[in-house]
């Protein structure tokens, strides 16, 4: 297996002490390739793409080139549910957080009914998340609603509720009842 050392930050380091790091770390190992790279600055980013994609074995296609992905619309559903959570909240509450979806029925008449819970570890953390009056989740709501349509491309009334499971997190069986 080819191995390619990646070396990032240089825009940190003066140029001068470049060569000498790049020989330092060649006497290490005998690496297939240095790339020396500024992440940051997106300096270099090309010269990593390119000896990646020529090192990429050919194959055919898993999927037809019209299919985005293998995953079904309820994960995405879900993912979006808990991005709104995410730019509503920058602390705890989202990394506690995961959503599952109940029901998801396509009508064809009216809108697709999608039900989905919020599952959170504290007591506190359900309170955060609805907020007063319910006003927090109702805002939760009505933005991911808004980005679902956008994503499947027709109206759907979202539902959603909020449950408290006691550090889902760090237990091995409620992580497998969430899909983990």
């Amino acid at each position: 297996m080819p191995v390619i050392l990646l070396l990032n930050k240089v825009d940190l380091l003066p140029k001068p002490d470049l060569l000498p790091l790049i020989d330092k770390y060649q006497a290490y190992y005998p690496f297939e390739e240095i790339i020396p790279i500024s992440a940051l600055k997106e300096d270099g980013l090309q010269n990593l793409k390119d000896s990646l994609v020529k090192r990429m074995p050919f194959a055919p296609p898993y999927y037809p080139p019209d299919i985005l992905t293998d995953q079904p619309e309820r994960f995405f559903v879900a993912e979006l549910i808990r991005e709104r959570i995410f730019r509503s909240f920058y602390q705890e509450v989202p990394y506690s957080t995961e959503v599952q979806i109940e029901e998801f029925k396509e009508r064809k008449k009216g809108k697709d009914f999608i039900a989905a819970t919020i599952v959170v570890e504290k007591r506190s953390q359900k309170g955060i998340l609805i907020g007063k009056n319910g006003e927090t989740l109702k805002k939760i709501g009505s933005d991911a609603r808004r980005e679902i349509e956008k994503f499947l491309k027709r109206d759907v009334f979202l539902e959603l509720r909020v449950k408290v499971q006691e550090d889902w997190r760090k237990n091995e069986i409620k992580l497998k009842r969430l899909g983990f």
